[in-house]
């Protein structure tokens, strides 16, 4: 009797252990909250205290935020991400609207509008991290939708070009252009990745730049951050001192740091320790090591997402997982940068580690619809499934894929 084929069903208890989706992403993903709210605790302690009187109120804060970002993460994970296609186009105009009711319904703070106030939970919502995300998810749709036409500038590029403009002028208008600079960042790639002319991405980025001199020009501590990073003898005095107490918490660190909670810059020195600055107290507290492994996490996180949206068997998904992928890495590069005084100071938190609710719980949702993406890979040889198709996908003829709307 010939032995029978072994199956290729696995094993109930290693599908368990596994759980059915992308571990490594999973895993890098839980670190960094798990260190952020370490980091939190440690960098907040001494403004909590001077301010609330507790030396853990904001740890606290941050601690129910990141309870709810893993409720959402887990969630999303759970929901097939080809749902989203149909959605897009009304995840955008929420976006968008969410946004315009900022400049009628939201709260100023450091003279900026770009908060909503939730008082019955005493936090806020800042719109545009679900507007740029959001933006990821129409552009994937519409490069699927328009297939090969998607290379025409009329019937293909110039509608994704209108939502960019569209999501990233309001930001600026808030004004927010770390934001703004970021989304049109993470928005080229997607559009790359889909296929769009190099000629039009050019003209794209060439009136981008044209408008961004003008909102520059515009605003007088915009062009002055510009010109203290560019080292310019009229920039105000004393303006590069956050900048400058970074780079000290950087090189008060050393190889291993000072120690968990030692850090001196958080005594008031450094601004923002536990939000957009807190990549300084990594250095501090940790030392070189420290930011060695932070930084090799979020590279390891979007190296994970791009191989996940390799894997992927659509279009939709693989451009899906590149915006989210990019998304991430934009803004941890972005913020590293800055604290390091390589770009001028723009404003951007760094996912996951960094004291807040909107864009944590923004950034887990969109790990969460990774994952998703992860549980759909097919089974068999990566050598024949999961290419990139930047026209169409699997050799697909786009009528053939998507069904007239």
């Amino acid at each position: 009797m010939a032995e029978p084929a072994p199956t290729t069903v696995d094993n109930p208890g290693q599908h368990l252990l596994r759980l059915g989706m992308d571990t490594r992403l999973l895993v890098v993903t839980l670190f960094l909250m798990a260190l952020g709210l370490s980091l939190v605790l440690s960098s907040s302690s001494f403004f909590a205290g001077g301010k609330f009187g507790d030396h853990f109120a904001l740890m606290r804060n941050h601690a129910a935020r990141c309870v709810v970002a893993l409720v959402v993460m887990f969630l999303a994970s759970r929901v097939d991400y080809r749902v989203y296609r149909r959605a897009a186009p009304m995840l955008l105009l929420v976006g968008l609207l969410l946004m315009l009711g900022v400049f009628v319904f939201g709260v100023t703070i450091r003279d900026t509008r770009r908060w909503y106030l939730l008082p019955l939970i005493h936090t806020t919502l800042q719109p545009s991290e679900i507007a740029r995300t959001a933006l990821v998810f129409f552009l994937a749709y519409w490069a699927t939708r328009t297939g090969r036409d998607f290379r025409s500038f009329k019937r293909g590029f110039a509608p994704a070009a209108a939502a960019i403009a569209a999501v990233a002028g309001i930001v600026a208008m808030m004004p927010n252009f770390g934001t703004a600079a970021a989304t049109v960042m993470i928005s080229l790639v997607v559009l790359f990745v889909a296929g769009a002319r190099i000629v039009h991405l050019a003209a794209f980025v060439g009136v981008g730049a044209a408008l961004a001199a003008v909102q520059v020009a515009r605003h007088d501590y915009v062009r002055d951050r510009i010109f203290t990073f560019l080292g310019f003898g009229d920039a105000p005095s004393g303006l590069n001192w956050q900048v400058q107490q970074s780079l000290i918490a950087l090189g008060s660190g050393g190889v291993f740091g000072v120690g968990f909670g030692d850090s001196a810059q958080k005594l008031n020195w450094l601004p923002d320790a536990y939000t957009d600055f807190i990549f300084s107290i990594v250095g501090e507290e940790g030392g070189l090591m420290l930011t060695l492994l932070v930084s090799g996490a979020f590279l390891t996180l979007t190296l994970r997402a791009f191989k996940i949206s390799y894997q992927c068997s659509d279009r939709f998904g693989q451009l899906l997982g590149v915006g989210i992928s990019a998304s991430v890495f934009v803004y941890a590069a972005l913020n590293m940068f800055v604290v390091t005084g390589l770009f001028p100071v723009t404003g951007l938190p760094l996912p996951f580690l960094s004291y807040g609710g909107s864009a944590l719980v923004v950034n887990a949702f969109a790990v969460g619809v990774l994952l998703n993406l992860s549980r759909h890979r097919p089974k068999e040889s990566r050598s024949t499934r999961g290419k990139w198709h930047v026209v169409a996908p699997l050799g697909l003829h786009p009528a053939r894929e998507v069904p007239p709307q």
